[in-house]
């Protein structure tokens, strides 16, 4: 077996956090409608040790910094007009502070296509078990009738699709 040097190592802990707390994001959005601040703010926050460990010049870090900052501008408009939740908000914001602006297209895209496809999915599912769930169902919050859609779960597989464009992976397996 390969050694790996504690550096690599570290790095590869710490960019597996990103996919890992965005699954741990989509679950809590699929079960209480909920994605927490902390959880919000770990991620983002996370991302500075990780461009540190792989290397990231200060510029680079600044630019994901602005990424995530962009997002969070555009997502505030979105909240106050009642287009996107809170929690989804401050989750996009914290992703996008790991994409940084160079993989932020195909991660907003890949957010954009799942969460299309998971509004489909509910759409459909709602109609087909509409006054067949009891209201003490653990389904009937997700499948009953509500507008709501757990978004965290289209923003979590934007993140998976999109982690082999992050700078950081590329700058991992270059070193």
């Amino acid at each position: 077996m390969p050694d790996i040097e504690p550096d690599k190592l570290a790095g590869l802990l710490l960019i597996l956090a990103f996919p890992c707390l965005l699954a741990v994001a989509a679950a809590g959005d699929l079960a209480r409608y909920r994605i927490g601040n902390g959880l919000n703010i770990t991620l983002a926050l996370l991302y500075f040790p990780a461009a540190f460990v792989v290397g990231s010049d200060i510029e680079t870090t600044a630019w994901h910094l602005g990424a995530g900052t962009t997002v969070l501008a555009v997502g505030l408009v979105l909240f106050v007009l009642d287009r996107l939740g809170g929690g989804d908000v401050k989750l996009l914001a914290a992703a996008a502070c790991w994409t940084g602006f160079s993989a932020l297209p195909a991660f907003l895209i890949y957010v954009a296509l799942s969460g299309g496809v998971l509004a489909l999915f509910l759409l459909l599912a709602r109609k087909l078990l509409a006054n067949r769930l009891s209201e003490t169902s653990s389904l009937a919050r997700l499948f009953g009738a509500t507008r709501d859609v757990p978004y965290g779960l289209a923003i979590a597989f934007g993140g998976f699709a999109t982690l082999p464009r992050l700078d950081l992976i590329r700058s991992l397996l270059a070193s």
